[in-house]
């Protein structure tokens, strides 16, 4: 564990410490940002200067070749190409030109014949633009030229016909002497590409024409930062960046050349060069911030020690009170401050728990020994200390009140377990009587469970009987119903049989007058017509006896009729008799299902019957046994009453008088023979964790 020193010494030093930290951080990374600042913003403004200048080195150089464009004598055709080679030579003398040239309308020079037609700055000048190209090889010359051309007019006269270029060489080294003369920093310079991102002027001439950041950073990846910046430089834009190339941080800012075939120019220096100062005050700063951490620390020391000494030496007493030393002084603080009280303190607190220790020993040891007639000495506690001497107090007196009670009580627990053991003997002998009871009423119940049980089972064979014989009464009722449709079909076939015999009966009395006809018809034939009425005869003989049979026949089918009629009336009586029968002998079966599931139920019942016999006879058997077990324990208890009785008078008691209530709001003054379980334990647990409560 950390003391006390240690930990506000830390404290107030890292306080420092991060103050300063935070302190000098802020202001070096704000003189940082403010330098980068201002760097970015010269480097801006430089080189929006120098594409200013080199454009109007370029204006000058176009205006210069214009001129000469405009001079008639260039144009005029009686002007020999010496005199106009002369013209041409002093012209560019004049203006610091290296040499110049003229081309007719195809492209070829006036003074040499060469042909110069595939030159963009021909093109350009014969549309009647003035032209300046990026650094080319000269075919007079082979070396690197830039050529500044313009368009000659016919008879010297602007937009009217061209007819004819004229250019011009300026010094090669003209664009590096431009970049040259931009001084950015001891390290920087500045240099030119073209629309292709190729160098045009450096301040160096090993680089013109020749390098391509773009194209050597897809083979060098330390390129590709300053490749992204010519990406922007060609696409004319303006801006300011950093990048890093070779291990060295750099500045670079662009800005396009204006009026140029997508110029553009870029100044560079490295970060060294512009923050030194910057660096010299982060030094500084630190150095600073150095020096306070130190005397921060020293000073804080210094206050830890002075403030934590006095501090550590109370709490060491402190700690020895609280292992229990109350002998050894406290260590005598000299300050004026707050850790003099704290040590004057401490030594109240040491001496007031020594001696309210000294009397508690006292006090706790006489009672231990069974002496209660002790009293405290009140003097020795103060604030609230005084609680704790009211609290002996009360716990001294009421230990004797309670024992006293104790005493009393055991009297009553004798009197009442000798009663709580006769009830006990008393309830044992009733038990046993009901038990024999009880048995006696389960056998009896058994017995009738037993013929409900045979009555169900005669019950469910009769009910099967019943449906049996049901069954079979509606079978015989399935017959007779055949039965009587068959008389029926009988009945009808009767009818249709008279009908039939009707129709005899017809042909009989036709045929008996057809032979009555034949025999007067015969008997006006005379003896032609003899064997005709014999026929005649014969005919009406059948037709007489056909008459006679039906009539028999008539006869007979309506006796058979009428046994046909009294006997459908029959067996519809009989049918009507069975149907009764059946309807009886259903509500007979359904009766008897009846007194079959009433049967099964009460067989059901009787046994939940028995079986609750059962289950009371274990219980009165188990009442008997407590009933055994309580008188035994009422007698065990009597014993402990008498034990305890003793115990009490072993005791020295104060005489606390009877003020006429006990504990739990019970008057112990009279002679009860209960208590309050719940208010005893709850005194007993506050005197044991050494306080208490008004409600006791």
């Amino acid at each position: 564990m950390k003391s006390i020193r240690t930990r506000i010494m830390a404290g107030m030093s890292i306080t420092i410490v991060i103050f300063l930290l935070i302190l000098g951080i802020t202001s070096i990374w704000m003189n940082y940002r403010s330098s980068i600042k201002q760097i970015e913003q010269s480097m801006d403004a430089l080189s929006n200067v120098a594409a200013d200048r080199i454009e109007q080195e370029l204006t000058a150089y176009s205006n210069i070749a214009e001129a000469f464009g405009g001079r008639s004598d260039m144009a005029d055709p009686s002007v020999s190409p010496a005199q106009k080679e002369l013209v041409i030579a002093q012209w560019a003398e004049a203006h610091n030109m290296i040499r110049g040239n003229l081309l007719d309308s195809n492209g070829n020079s006036v003074f040499d014949g060469i042909n110069y037609s595939d030159r963009d700055y021909f093109q350009a000048a014969m549309k009647g633009e003035s032209y300046i190209s990026t650094p080319v090889l000269s075919k007079v010359s082979g070396e690197l030229t830039i050529i500044v051309s313009a368009p000659l007019w016919k008879d010297g006269v602007a937009n009217s016909e061209v007819v004819g270029v004229v250019y011009f060489v300026p010094k090669e080294t003209f664009l590096n002497d431009i970049m040259a003369t931009i001084h950015v920093s001891d390290n920087g310079g500045a240099y030119m590409i073209d629309k292709d991102g190729y160098t045009i002027a450096d301040t160096t001439m090993d680089t013109v024409t020749v390098q391509n950041i773009e194209q050597e950073a897809q083979q060098d990846s330390s390129l590709q930062a300053l490749a992204g910046v010519h990406q922007k430089m060609r696409a004319g834009e303006i801006g300011t960046e950093r990048y890093t190339i070779n291990g060295v941080k750099k500045f670079i800012s662009y800005a396009p050349i204006e009026n140029t075939n997508g110029w553009s120019v870029g100044v560079t220096a490295p970060i060294s060069d512009f923050m030194s100062s910057t660096i010299n005050g982060m030094l500084v700063v630190i150095v600073m911030a150095a020096v306070s951490v130190l005397a921060a620390v020293v000073i804080a020391r210094i206050l830890a020690v002075r403030i934590a000494n006095p501090i550590i030496a109370c709490a060491k007493r402190l700690t020895m009170l609280a292992e229990g030393d109350l002998q050894s002084p406290v260590e005598h603080i000299q300050t004026k401050d707050e850790t003099r009280t704290l040590a004057s303190a401490t030594s109240e607190i040491v001496q007031a728990m020594h001696t309210i220790i000294e009397d508690e020993k006292y006090m706790l040891g006489s009672m231990s020994k069974g002496n209660f007639n002790v009293n405290v000495h009140d003097a020795a506690y103060k604030g609230d200390f005084a609680v704790i001497c009211q609290s002996i107090h009360d716990i001294n007196e009421k230990l004797s009140d309670t024992l006293s009670q104790i005493n009393i009580a055991s009297d009553q627990v004798a009197a009442g377990a000798d009663q709580v053991s006769s009830g006990a003997q008393a309830l044992s002998q009733g038990a046993t009587e009901q038990a024999a009871s009880v048995e006696e009423l389960a056998a009896t119940i058994n017995e009738i469970t037993r013929d409900i049980q045979s009555n169900a089972q005669l019950a469910d064979k009769a009910n099967q009987s019943a449906q049996e014989a049901g069954t079979m009464i509606t079978n015989s009722q399935q017959k007779m119903n055949q039965l009587i449709d068959a008389m029926k079909k009988i009945a009808d076939s009767s009818q249709e049989i008279s009908h039939i015999i009707k129709t005899i009966e017809d042909i009989a009395f036709q045929t008996n007058i057809l032979a009555l006809n034949a025999a007067v018809e015969a008997a006006r034939a005379g003896a032609a017509g003899k064997g005709f009425a014999v026929v005649a005869d014969e005919v009406r003989n059948l037709a007489a006896k056909s008459a006679e049979a039906s009539q028999s026949t008539s006869a007979l089918i309506e006796r058979s009729v009428k046994a046909v009629q009294n006997g459908t009336r029959i067996v519809n009586e009989t049918a009507a008799a069975l149907q009764a029968t059946a309807e009886k002998t259903e509500d007979a079966v359904k009766l008897m299902g009846s007194i079959s599931e009433n049967s099964n139920a009460q067989a059901s019942a009787a046994t939940q019957v028995n079986i609750g016999i059962d289950q009371i006879s274990s219980v009165v058997q188990t009442n008997s046994a407590t009933a055994e077990e309580s008188a035994a324990a009422s007698q065990e208890l009597s014993g402990q009453a008498e034990m305890l009785k003793q115990l009490i008078g072993g005791f020295q008691l104060k005489d606390v008088k009877n003020k006429g209530f006990g504990y739990g709001g019970i008057d112990l003054s009279q002679n009860h023979t209960s208590y309050d379980n719940d208010a005893l334990y709850d005194m007993n647990y506050a005197m044991t964790e050494g306080r208490y409560n008004d409600k006791y």
